[in-house]
């Protein structure tokens, strides 16, 4: 018998249990998230498990300073915004970035979790440089959707875009900040275009992705030399997950 049937037959039972048990409520270090069940079947079997961007969440644990305001880019389905929001409290600013639009209901139920209202702001728009709009691909797992055209799975639509400097300009002007960014790719450019943007963040929880890097022609050395211009160190690493910090 195929290993992917039996997987998913697997995955399938136990999300079919919890929802029986629990409807879409989940809990996600300790704080209570609301995922659909037709959200798809990896993010729910990986909070089920506990294993929902673990290593995001264990260094947002460890470095995101409680007392700045937090810009974070990629708010998928805000369950990582309910954790930052935990960690800042509820009336410190908090910018939510999220292109995928089937995303956004679920992604504000959790990032306003615990806010005082109008604490936090959810952008609807794709960090890009060139163009007022991009080809978003809405992958088939809401974990795969990245600017650009896709691989022939999911689909393709037009988003809004918006450069991060036009996203940092949301805050007052030289207000410290830390970023939390897990956009599939677009960081690079971020910190190749836009270092002046990135003069007042403190602290970077960046999820990397060498291998988009390698098919742009550039590296994850190239990106780290990059987040040193802008005048960050590498305080920790885990897996794909680096903590950058003032140097």
């Amino acid at each position: 018998m195929n290993r992917n049937f039996i997987r998913d037959f697997f995955r399938r039972r136990r999300i079919e249990r919890h929802v029986r048990a629990h409807g879409p409520v989940f809990s996600y270090h300790g704080l209570e998230v609301r995922v659909p069940p037709e959200i798809g079947r990896y993010a729910l079997n990986s909070l089920i498990r506990g294993k929902y961007e673990p290593d995001e969440a264990a260094m947002i644990l460890k470095y995101l300073p409680s007392d700045l305001p937090v810009i974070e880019l990629g708010g998928s389905l805000g369950v990582v915004s309910r954790l930052i929001r935990s960690r800042i409290g509820p009336d410190r600013r908090h910018l939510v970035v999220e292109a995928n639009a089937d995303l956004l209901d679920t992604c504000r139920a959790n990032a306003t979790a615990g806010a005082s209202p109008g604490a936090t702001e959810l952008i609807h728009k794709a960090v890009h440089y060139d163009a007022p709009s991009v080809r978003f691909h809405v992958g088939v797992d809401v974990h795969s959707g990245a600017v650009g055209g896709g691989d022939g799975s999911g689909s393709v639509r037009e988003v809004g875009a918006e450069r991060f400097d036009a996203i940092v300009a949301r805050l007052p002007a030289g207000t410290p900040y830390s970023l939390v960014s897990d956009i599939e790719g677009a960081e690079y450019d971020i910190f190749e275009r836009d270092r002046e943007a990135l003069a007042s963040a403190q602290v970077a929880i960046v999820e990397i992705h060498p291998q988009i890097y390698a098919a742009r022609g550039g590296s994850e050395a190239q990106f780290l030399k990059l987040a040193e211009a802008a005048g960050f160190g590498l305080a920790e690493r885990q897996a794909d997950v680096v903590v950058l910090t003032r140097s």
